[in-house]
């Protein structure tokens, strides 16, 4: 059966733009008669009571009233530029931060605390102090270039900052807290072919995504 009919699906901003946008024609030429009400916020919305169909979310651990499908992985990374490590060093441990100009996400999962866990097991957590507080990630990136501070970002942000020299990624024997994308709707009670249709689309297209980073 041919998926038709409108979708309202909500997702991230700067997720959305980068690697959910782009892949909108491709699904439209797939479903000529499924019509997508794409709404790009980083503020979490509630699926039921804003009447959503689905969202793509990016999060430790889903909400348990909705039901999610894990797409991917998604890795945090500590980052600065080269300029500003010329001019203030590397952190060599987590505390060290705290004396630190930090940037900060307003809508970042759980709380405003950076968790680090290294190699060995040892956690660490740090609350972030710093000039700018910010409820896109894309906005920390012109401070961060200039040499200003250190912030967390997302590999599918920051992934090609790193590959070209210029950020680089901190404490590489500390990881951030990891994450996942989860396609999530209000119930499976109910799931037209419309919504398995686009679940579908996107495990293909996003499960093994092309912004992944090697150190």
């Amino acid at each position: 059966m041919q998926p038709r009919g409108q979708v309202r699906l909500a997702v991230p901003m700067s997720f959305g733009l980068r690697w959910v946008a782009p892949l909108i024609p491709q699904l439209m030429r797939m479903y000529p008669e499924l019509s997508i009400d794409l709404h790009l916020s980083d503020a979490s919305v509630d699926l039921i009571a804003e009447g959503f169909d689905a969202a793509l979310r990016i999060a430790v651990l889903p909400d348990s009233s909705l039901v999610a499908r894990r797409l991917c992985a998604v890795t945090q990374y500590l980052v600065a530029s080269p300029a500003y490590l010329s001019a203030h060093g590397y952190p060599s441990h987590p505390r060290e931060l705290a004396a630190r100009p930090c940037l900060s996400y307003a809508y970042r999962a759980r709380s405003q605390v950076w968790r680090f866990t290294h190699v060995d097991g040892t956690e660490e957590d740090v609350v972030p102090t710093g000039p700018l507080r910010v409820t896109n990630s894309d906005a920390l990136l012109p401070a961060l270039l200039e040499g200003l501070a250190i912030a967390e970002l997302p590999e599918f942000i920051v992934s090609e900052y790193l590959a070209d020299g210029r950020l680089i990624a901190l404490l590489p024997e500390w990881s951030m807290m990891r994450g996942g994308l989860y396609f999530v709707t209000p119930s499976a009670r109910t799931r037209p072919v419309k919504i398995k249709a686009l679940s579908d689309f996107f495990f293909e297209h996003l499960s093994e995504p092309s912004w992944r980073w090697s150190r």
